[in-house]
């Protein structure tokens, strides 16, 4: 009798034991499809949002002696948002250009008042092809916001500083650039 009694607790303990493995695994299948169902939710909104075009528009520019860097490196055309921060110690610009790098550039080839050798020269680039600019003093920020139409983008610091011993430091030669493309 013992030992029907013990195969009888045995078989309910394995029923009881089967049952609740049962149910515990039909829990996790359906926690795993919500979390799926989810995820592909949150994915097909991002990409409706991105076809919208209501990501991807800003970028934040940061100037520093002698660093411009940005980021993201490419947004969308339309109104583009540019947030700039200056955390160095002079003035510093963003010059945007219509450009796909700096090679492409026209350089200055006589110094002037303004301007040493090798800088950009400005003056010869297109309007058209300088869609917005912005200066930004010591330790500030500045945000504009530029259209712009599909295209790589240069972005430069043209300014030249005189310094104390007259000599002239020139904020693009020293690598204030950086380039953007536009989708």
């Amino acid at each position: 009798m013992a030992d029907d009694r013990n195969g009888d607790v045995y078989r309910a303990g394995t029923f009881i034991f089967s049952g609740l493995a049962l149910l515990l695994a039909f829990a996790a299948l359906a926690v795993s499809g919500v979390a799926w169902s989810r995820s592909n939710d949150t994915k097909d909104s991002l990409r409706t949002l991105s076809a919208g075009g209501l990501l991807g528009h800003k970028v934040n520019v940061h100037l520093q002696e002698f660093t411009m860097t940005v980021a993201p490196d490419s947004v969308k055309a339309g109104d583009v948002t540019f947030a700039i921060t200056n955390t160095g110690t002079i003035t510093h610009e963003m010059v945007l250009v219509r450009a796909p790098d700096i090679d492409a550039l026209p350089r200055v080839t006589v110094a002037t008042a303004e301007r040493a050798v090798g800088d950009v020269d400005e003056e010869a680039i297109p309007e058209a092809d300088l869609p917005g600019e912005a200066t930004v003093k010591p330790g500030a920020s500045k945000t504009v916001t530029i259209t712009l139409t599909p295209g790589t983008y240069t972005m430069i610091c043209n300014i030249d500083t005189k310094q104390s011993d007259g000599t002239v430091v020139s904020h693009f030669q020293r690598g204030m650039h950086s380039v953007i493309t536009v989708t």
